[in-house]
């Protein structure tokens, strides 16, 4: 039981340390926006890759921060239904509802990887004129993926375990 909760803590770790890094994406993300608008709309002189390096950051952000928000269990359910219930039944629905979880997560790292070697085996660029390339964001999907797909395993040890002997894993 050790190794498992070990396993457990080492997985929230890492989820917990990328949730940090990816806020630090969000602050470039903003002061390349802000510099896009003020490049535009103060000195008539837009540019060429605030746009486009703002898509890549935000949507590389937002698939790396899904570990860390299940961590932290924010992610949306039912609160209708689920915040009435025991922690127990709590448990028992996410156990329940895991299966389609595994599912979805597994098609995207599956598929993910098709799209991201597909990218690196031709070295995808953009089409804009500042011709940034796609394979390394293309990437972050299938990592993002196995990322979640860790703490979505972490999860259901934690509700197994709590659905089996009562108390939280440690």
């Amino acid at each position: 039981m050790r190794i498992v909760a070990a396993f457990c803590r080492l997985i929230d770790a890492i989820s917990e340390k990328i949730g940090k890094v990816v806020s630090f994406l969000i602050l470039i993300l903003s002061f390349a926006l802000v510099y896009e608008v003020v490049a535009r709309y103060v000195f008539n002189k837009p540019t060429q890759w605030a746009h486009e390096l703002g898509m890549f950051m935000f949507g590389s952000a937002c698939m790396l921060a899904g570990a860390y928000v299940l961590l932290h269990k924010a992610h949306v359910n039912l609160d209708l239904l689920y915040s009435r219930v025991t922690r127990r039944k709590q448990a028992i629905l996410d156990l329940i509802t895991a299966p389609v979880f595994f599912f979805v997560t597994i098609l995207i790292i599956w598929y993910g990887m098709d799209f991201a070697l597909n990218s690196w085996k031709i070295l995808e660029i953009s089409s804009s004129p500042w011709h940034p390339p796609y394979y390394p964001v293309k990437t972050i999907i299938p990592i993002a993926a196995l990322l979640l797909l860790l703490q979505g395993v972490v999860k259901f040890i934690r509700d197994l375990f709590f659905v089996i002997r009562g108390r939280e894993l440690v």
